[in-house]
């Protein structure tokens, strides 16, 4: 059995995790947001209008609808974002700025952890990474 495929997944977990702990530390301190809702504003904020259906974030976010839809609660408690009919989910301005703001914390982060030899490395290592994403194997 060879175990070079296992073996870069778990490499990809434990890069994820640390990041993630990275991130979520940063985000909290300086953002008082977490990770999670950083990705869920994110997500809004690459969507057409701001807005996308509930569950359009189901996947991308990885998580279960119920998950996602108590994530919404405390973010629209505070502003940031705002449910509609139809389970939409909309991007108020006040979550575009408090992103904005974020993003530069999260892309200084991600600058300086992606430190690699050639632009050339990242671009084949984010290629291998989409196409793990995509992998029709991974469909629930």
């Amino acid at each position: 059995m060879n175990t070079q495929a296992l073996d870069f997944c778990m490499q990809v977990s434990l890069g994820h995790a640390s990041l993630r702990l990275k991130l979520d530390d940063a985000l909290g301190a300086w953002h008082g947001m977490g990770l999670d809702d950083f990705r869920l504003l994110r997500q809004l904020a690459q969507a057409p209008g701001g807005r996308l259906p509930l569950t359009d974030l189901v996947r991308p976010l990885g998580l279960r609808p119920s998950a996602v839809m108590r994530q919404l609660v405390p973010l629209e408690k505070t502003g940031h974002i705002q449910r509609e009919p139809g389970h939409q989910v909309l991007l108020r301005p006040a979550g575009r700025a408090q992103l904005a703001e974020a993003t530069e914390t999260a892309a200084s982060i991600c600058e300086a952890a992606l430190r690699v030899p050639s632009p050339q490395s990242l671009a084949e290592a984010q290629d291998l990474l989409v196409g793990l994403c995509r992998s029709p194997a991974l469909e629930l």
